[in-house]
């Protein structure tokens, strides 16, 4: 699982923006997001989807073969009942996005969930325990209803998780205005109040970090979080 961050003026820091930026150009035409969202559904054909989404075949080709060659889609010759073989594309990546911007603030996430990797929550773990159940029956018409009531509670608790979120997201920018007058007001160098700036804001409290994403020496960084602490 690949999960990046990346940040500029925020709290998070990109361990992999070329993969980030990847996926933002990939996405940021909105006939690629139809194109897109209709894959989702279920495999399907240049043809097909020049005819359901009523684009020309030429312009579905053109984005199809690029986001073929960034990885999103990938393709494979299947015979065809009525002709010569027939190409059929599919989503090859499982992806999450989230970007969030506002006064001292700029977060951007990029999740692939193809398997899980980081530890699950007692929640989690009881959604596979039933997935592992439903999936061990034999009749695959028994399984629908059991998978849509799961399908349904996993939906409502990422509902929840997005609720509480834009929360904590509002008050961490309450939080911030207020860090951001405390700071201006402070008798210090334009300099200094940068350094505690990122202490804050950024989570940054490592000298070399400071002193690379400031541009400044580290001597002067040091000197500046000991009189910063001693401060505080």
């Amino acid at each position: 699982m690949v999960n990046s961050t990346r940040s500029n003026g925020g709290v998070e820091t990109s361990a992999d923006e070329d993969g980030l930026d990847s996926i933002l150009l990939a996405i940021e035409n909105p006939v690629r997001r139809k194109i897109i969202r209709r894959l989702s559904k279920q495999p399907s054909y240049q043809l097909q989807i020049s005819k359901e989404l009523g684009f020309s075949q030429q312009l579905v080709a053109k984005h199809l073969d690029a986001m073929e060659g960034t990885g999103l889609v990938s393709s494979l010759m299947e015979e065809s009942p009525h002709g010569p073989k027939r190409r059929e594309y599919l989503l090859n990546k499982s992806i999450s996005l989230s970007i969030d911007f506002a006064p001292n603030l700029f977060r951007a996430r990029l999740l692939s969930f193809d398997s899980p990797e980081s530890e699950t929550s007692r929640d989690s773990n009881d959604y596979f325990r039933n997935l592992n159940d439903v999936a061990q029956r034999p009749e695959e018409s028994g399984r629908t209803r059991p998978l849509g009531s799961l399908i349904s509670e996993i939906d409502k608790r990422l509902a929840n998780i997005q609720d509480e979120r834009s929360v904590l997201l509002y008050l961490r920018h309450l939080a911030m205005k207020e860090v951001a007058k405390a700071i201006s007001g402070m008798p210090m160098t334009w300099d200094e109040k940068k350094a505690l700036y990122q202490l804050i804001n950024e989570r940054e409290n490592s000298v070399e970090g400071i002193s690379r994403t400031l541009k400044l020496r580290e001597e002067w960084v040091r000197g500046v979080i000991s009189n910063l602490q001693k401060g505080l």
